[in-house]
């Protein structure tokens, strides 16, 4: 059985805490200190998040209304002495996350402690010398590259600690090739460059350009999104998933479906999704007769969606309608359709999986005083939910409305703070402490690993490989958009493992993007696949980072969760292909809307009968012959979308061949000598 060596970020979360020490209702892991050595730790902790609050809070001047009464101006240094300053807050905030997590040894307080003041002594030199460094972008001094790699090397260090090995030893492999570019074969080959300039370059580039994004407003979505959460927003999600358990098919899986990816939409998706609400749904699911491996399966598709579900999308679609300058709406618009798709093949799974087994799986019956629950508990609902939606529509109406990223996070993340303080739908304290140390921690976390991103885009486009991997990947295609799609999404799957989504994205839309453009891709639906990719490839073998994490909640193994996985969610692989193929299904395109409906209706069609065939029931238990037409029938739909023109008749075949096998099955229900037994099956896998 594979066994990963060394825990993930959010394993260490959930084991490392002092058997005192409880979760929150939403369940996110208690840091609060305990011992003597962990109070002094955070307050350190709180020293580096103060300090990394007022670098955010310092971009914006501040005036009183009415009296014109500038509080403070907002400090702006040239060049990249902004982002400097934030990266070295956020490093000294991992730098605590490092000495709690080699267990405060007196060697990781000595290290951290050097950590620390790496960054800080960063921080300060390239602000404050932030004119200068534009003036040297070639040949820094002696200090710039003593101050600069430094810090990198940390950098690198804890990125590796936090997010495993792939992203770190791929800056690496692509900051070696500065060194050797001009000695490589074939579309390989680069330019000589001198040692001096690759340093200065590595020194300088990696807190500019995507690094400038993170530092002005990436940091505080990430950080708010979390926050959102935890200081009773979250309440009335998890009340919806409950009341959405209640006497249906699937159960409590269908109520993760739902939270977990509500909840992820201001996470971001991914493996700390999971470890958030991971701990609240999966043992619901389990005492409802899921297998650990089912629920663990359930919850990491769920967590995922999460970065794909209206309105809020994550930080990269934020990003994303950034960089292409189109309404945020725009992109909104673009991910109802994949949105659906996706709750549509996991909700289908779930429901008739749990057909096929029901003799262990139970729907969970509805409690006679469902509507008798008090007007105290509603009036929390009720705040809970103000809490939760006006900050969603702030920032989502700010961003349509065109003001800046940093400015509809800055007034985000202030109505959310005031709405929690006057409705006080979480009351503790150490709730609200532990809601900030979470958050802190995760998006500094974010905030390191783009520092490598940076460096790898830079690399990418500063060399001109880019452009040449896109030669590469157009020649092995053999110049066919189906192949080119397909080859991005092996890439994305490789890279999105062990990796939030935004550097997923980044590199995906510097690479693949301009040789699907080429081939007659819409650019915006380019992006939207890279985009895509962040929150499929967490999910995908070998490296199902969520997967990995929800295995650990579960008290199962990696593995058999992972399969379980595959097994569920392998026609999400070939979606972003028909993206690239079909803009329909993006709401792009100039087809018009007979077509658009059309693609869109044998999409979602085609899935339910592929996702009724892996669950074993469509009316009632499908033969193996059935199953075998559902999955070719996904084939049939696939070459039905094949350029340049759809195949209106295919695409009508595909949703008739969905309805007849639908109805032959219904008409011969009575046929069926006796349904799926426990003795005829292998016996749940016990916790």
């Amino acid at each position: 059985m594979p066994k990963r060596e060394e825990p993930t970020m959010a394993e260490e979360a959930l084991s490392d805490q002092h058997p005192s020490q409880t979760m929150s209702d939403m369940g996110t892991p208690d840091l609060s200190p305990v011992t003597r050595a962990e109070k002094i730790l955070d307050k350190l902790f709180w020293a580096a998040l103060t300090i990394a609050m007022i670098v955010y809070f310092a971009q914006f001047s501040v005036t009183i209304p009415f009296i014109d009464l500038k509080l403070w101006d907002s400090w702006d240094p040239a060049g990249s002495g902004y982002s400097a300053a934030h990266v070295s807050a956020s490093g000294m905030v991992v730098a605590m996350w490092f000495i709690k997590k080699q267990k405060m040894t007196i060697p990781a307080w000595v290290i951290g402690g050097i950590f620390a003041a790496i960054y800080a002594v960063f921080g300060w030199y390239f602000a404050t010398n932030s004119l200068d460094l534009l003036f040297r972008p070639s040949y820094g001094t002696t200090a710039d590259l003593v101050i600069g790699l430094s810090m990198l090397v940390v950098t690198f260090y804890v990125s590796w600690l936090y997010w495993g090995p792939v992203f770190p030893g791929l800056g690496l492999i692509f900051i070696a090739y500065l060194f050797v570019a001009d000695l490589l074969p074939g579309p390989l080959k680069g330019p000589s460059l001198d040692t001096h300039i690759i340093l200065t370059r590595e020194v300088q580039r990696g807190i500019r350009d995507i690094t400038e994004l993170a530092a002005r407003f990436l940091w505080m979505l990430v950080f708010w999104g979390l926050l959102l959460g935890e200081l009773g927003g979250g309440k009335a999600l998890m009340a919806l998933a409950r009341r959405l358990s209640h006497g249906v098919s699937g159960g409590p899986a269908i109520g993760s479906l739902v939270s977990s990816a509500l909840t992820g939409s201001f996470v971001g998706g991914g493996a700390s999704n999971v470890a958030i609400t991971g701990p609240v749904t999966i043992p619901a699911m389990k005492s409802a007769g899921y297998t650990p491996e089912e629920a663990g399966s359930v919850e990491a598709m769920a967590s995922n969606a999460s970065s794909i579900t209206p309105p809020i999308l994550g930080a990269v679609a934020f990003i994303m309608s950034d960089l292409l300058g189109v309404s945020y709406l725009e992109v909104i618009i673009m991910s109802l359709v994949p949105a659906a798709l996706w709750f549509l093949a996991v909700g289908t799974w779930i429901m008739t999986h749990a057909q096929t087994h029901h003799y262990r799986i139970k729907p969970i019956p509805t409690p006679a005083n469902i509507n008798q629950e008090g007007f105290a508990l509603a009036w929390l609902y009720i705040r809970s939910s103000i809490i939760m939606i006006v900050p969603v529509t702030l920032i989502v109406y700010l961003v349509v409305q065109a003001y800046t990223l940093k400015s509809a996070a800055f007034f985000a993340f202030l109505i959310t703070i005031v709405l929690a303080l006057v409705l006080r739908v979480e009351t503790s304290v150490k709730t609200w402490l532990n809601a900030f140390r979470n958050a802190a921690m995760y998006a500094s976390s974010i905030t390191i690993i783009i520092v490598i991103v940076a460096l790898i885009a830079d690399t990418l486009v500063f060399t001109g490989l880019g452009g040449r991997l896109g030669d590469v990947i157009e020649t092995v295609s053999g110049g066919y958009l189906v192949f080119a799609a397909a080859l991005m999404v092996i890439a994305g799957v490789i890279l999105g493992g062990p990796l939030p989504a935004l550097p997923v994205y980044f590199i995906m839309i510097v690479t693949f993007a301009p040789v699907l453009e080429r081939m007659g891709v819409p650019t915006i639906a380019t992006h939207y696949v890279a985009f895509y990719m962040g929150a499929l490839g967490s999910i995908t073998l070998p490296v199902a980072a969520s997967c990995l994490v929800a295995a650990a909640i579960a008290n199962t193994t990696y593995w058999p969760t992972s399969v379980v996985t595959a097994k569920v969610s392998w026609p999400l692989w070939v979606y972003p292909i028909l993206f690239a193929l079909a803009p329909e299904l993006l709401l792009q395109g100039d087809s018009g809307p007979a077509l658009t409906w059309l693609v869109i209706g044998s999409a979602a069609v085609v899935m339910i009968g592929v996702q009724s065939a892996t669950g074993g029931w469509l009316m009632r238990t499908m033969p193996n012959w059935m199953k075998a037409i559902m999955y070719a029938n996904f084939g049939l739909l696939v070459i039905a979308l094949l350029p340049d023109d759809e195949n209106p008749p295919l695409l009508i075949a595909s949703i008739a061949i969905v309805l007849a096998s639908a109805a032959f099955l219904f008409i011969t229900k009575g046929s069926v000598s006796k349904p799926v037994s426990p003795n005829e099956v292998a016996e749940p896998s016990k916790t």
